[in-house]
């Protein structure tokens, strides 16, 4: 087996390690508003196919592109969170 010797690491300039440590913190504040917005659209999508009962989750998952069954289940969770909101 051959060994090779490791690469040596060179020094980042200032300017470069500055430009990655902000590209690599507007990816991670954009994949919180990403996952931020996933969250609203699941939420809007359950909502709204349950306001209008059957057909109301097909309608929703033509419109956003997603499964019947997947906006059925997002239904589900939106009329089992409405008691509890209604509560408080």
């Amino acid at each position: 087996m051959t060994t090779s010797a490791p690469v040596p690491r060179v020094d980042l300039t200032a300017e470069e390690a500055h430009e990655l440590d902000r590209l690599t913190q507007h990816v991670e504040a954009c994949a919180t508003a990403l996952e931020q917005a996933r969250t609203a659209l699941g939420e809007a999508a359950g909502r709204i196919a349950a306001g209008h009962g059957r057909g109301g989750p097909a309608a929703v998952a033509a419109r956003v592109g997603w499964s019947r069954q997947h906006v059925s289940t997002l239904t589900a969770a939106h009329r089992r969170q409405q008691p509890e909101q209604d509560a408080a």
